[in-house]
């Protein structure tokens, strides 16, 4: 048997071969370094040709609207992203899988089928569309950050994937993963590091991590990722990019390569992930009005609902500053100040939300998480005899110091596990019913604004500050969640905050960990909760909040 350094080195060899000579740029990294350019899509932006530049500005909507009045072709879209995508990888090491010859024939076929029937295939028409490596595609290798897994091609279509080529879609890439998927950075022994497309020295943020960069890279202008603890949400707001986190049973999950597989209490999701929040209501309606629920029996059949008329209702807002546990950075503090003050000055109503029990559903999402002790990611690694990743080690630590014994949970522990979620989603529930008794009008709340993460992310090898207490309750509870950009790190405004003293260990690490300087200008984002299956809501919620803000000094 080969041996897993050998594997490796021929599998990253591999990918880097799928992209034209005369896109390779050897020296990239030591040119955005001598520019002194760390944000990759600005660097991308100077320098390639002026039309790829304007084309791959455009997000898929838009990119639709140009291909159906002919101001643009598939083949020249196609073309533009495939470039940028091929220069983006070989800064930040998002792709695990290319393909664009196959993409770049797909265009010409869509091009030709235009121009002879004067009709789209789909509301997705000739649109580049990048798939986290999860999601199979025939004859394609779908690895999930594993080096055993090399050479073992997918033999049939994911449903989504399916659906979404049935509608004009493009694939042209597959998007870099962790190890198993099981990290908030994106790092395998397989395929490396992937980096921070707004700041190279940052780490993108995972498990979608792949996903983000390149679409903050503006080499794809729509992707999907996954999600079971913040997948999608953490690489978005690393980057500054919308998501959608939808509840299980909006869109298909069906022959989507996963780890894990058959653990139900808490359910990866697949998502759309975007420059822009349209698109992720293009994607998400798309796939609502295929009916995939005539296929995927997990789909729940609810057909897409229109929310258009909450634009000029007054909306009530429950705003949590924090959970009680570690305290966001104060650029997070100040977007969350600055919504809530502008929310009410278009006259929508904000209450404080504080869950009671926000500590016991972290602990009760991390035994989901480490039912197992971590025992099937290691006896996969173990087949290539490739190394146990340092977030696994910190992860079964993490375990041990709450109290784990270090082994898997018995069946009776897992039964008490499930007990416990269901009394926490009640007790959620509830909780959210009561928001009436503060309310004006004695209504409950529509939506929770909240911090994706405690801070504008972390710098590539550090994610030991990782912490996912304002992701991983909503995956428990199964609640949609959109991801929205806000503003950016400001060194004048967002001084550290002295007054604050830690509630605990966890707290005090990451308040000692704040630097304005160090996060000057990297992206701060919020996300929109709504209840579970209401994802339509969500999604205009999201658009009213950005309305507000779009009227900010």
């Amino acid at each position: 048997m080969q041996h897993w350094t050998t594997i490796v080195a021929e599998k990253r060899a591999r990918t880097l071969s799928r992209i034209p000579n005369e896109w390779m740029h050897p020296n990239i990294i030591q040119d955005m370094a001598e520019k002194n350019v760390k944000n990759a899509c600005k660097y991308l932006d100077g320098i390639l040709p002026v039309d790829e530049v304007n084309i791959t500005s455009l997000d898929a909507t838009a990119l639709v609207e140009n291909i159906a009045s002919k101001k643009l072709t598939s083949y020249q879209i196609c073309y533009a992203f495939c470039h940028r995508a091929a220069l983006a990888h070989q800064i930040l090491n998002c792709c695990i899988e290319i393909f664009f010859e196959e993409a770049l024939e797909r265009a010409k076929q869509l091009d030709a089928y235009y121009a002879s029937t004067g009709k789209l295939k789909g509301p997705l028409h000739g649109v580049p569309f990048s798939l986290k490596d999860q999601v199979n595609l025939p004859n394609i290798e779908t690895t999930i950050g594993y080096v055993s897994k090399v050479g073992q091609k997918a033999d049939k279509m994911s449903l989504l994937a399916k659906l979404l080529h049935e509608q004009g879609a493009i694939f042209f890439v597959k998007t870099a993963v962790p190890t198993a998927m099981l990290a908030s950075e994106t790092v395998s022994t397989l395929h490396g590091r992937t980096l921070n497309a707004v700041n190279t020295s940052f780490s993108s943020g995972g498990s979608s991590g792949g996903e983000g960069s390149l679409i903050a890279a503006k080499g794809s202008p729509l992707g999907v990722g996954t999600d079971i603890g913040g997948s999608i949400r953490i690489p978005a707001a690393f980057q500054g990019l919308y998501g959608l986190r939808p509840s299980h049973g909006r869109v298909p999950y069906m022959d989507v390569t996963n780890s894990y597989e058959g653990q139900e209490l808490i359910s990866s999701v697949i998502g759309p992930m975007s420059s822009s929040l349209r698109d992720l209501e293009l994607f998400t309606k798309l796939v609502v009005d295929c009916e995939s629920w005539r296929y995927d029996p997990d789909v729940v059949p609810i057909p897409w609902r229109n929310f258009d008329g909450q634009q000029t209702q007054k909306l009530r807002f429950g705003i949590m500053t924090w959970d009680g546990m570690v305290l966001p950075h104060p650029p997070i503090l100040r977007a969350l100040e600055e919504t809530r003050k502008v929310l009410i000055h278009h006259g929508h109503e904000v209450v404080e939300w504080n869950f009671p029990h926000s500590e016991e559903l972290i602990d009760v999402a991390e035994q989901v998480y480490g039912a197992d002790f971590f025992n099937e990611v290691e006896e996969i690694l173990n087949e290539s005899e490739e190394p146990v990743s340092d977030y696994m080690q910190l992860a079964r630590n993490n375990i041990l110091a709450k109290g784990g014994l270090g082994k898997p949970l018995s069946v009776r522990q897992w039964w008490e596990v499930s007990l416990k979620i269901r009394k926490l989603k009640q007790q959620y529930l509830e909780h959210w019913r009561d928001t009436a008794n503060q309310t004006s009008d004695g209504k409950p709340i529509d939506s929770i604004i909240c911090p994706v993460w405690p801070s504008a992310g972390f710098h590539d090898r550090e994610v030991e500050h990782g912490c996912e207490n304002y992701t991983m309750p909503f995956n428990l509870l199964d609640y949609s969640c959109v991801v929205l950009p806000i503003t950016e790190v400001d060194e004048m405004k967002d001084k550290p905050n002295q007054a604050h003293l830690a509630k605990n260990a966890s707290d005090k690490k990451m308040q000692d960990f704040y630097d304005a300087k160090k996060f000057g200008k990297m992206p701060v984002c919020l996300q929109i909760v709504c209840k579970r299956l209401e994802e339509e809501k969500c999604l205009a919620i999201a658009s009213i909040v950005e309305s507000c803000l779009s009227t900010m000094p």
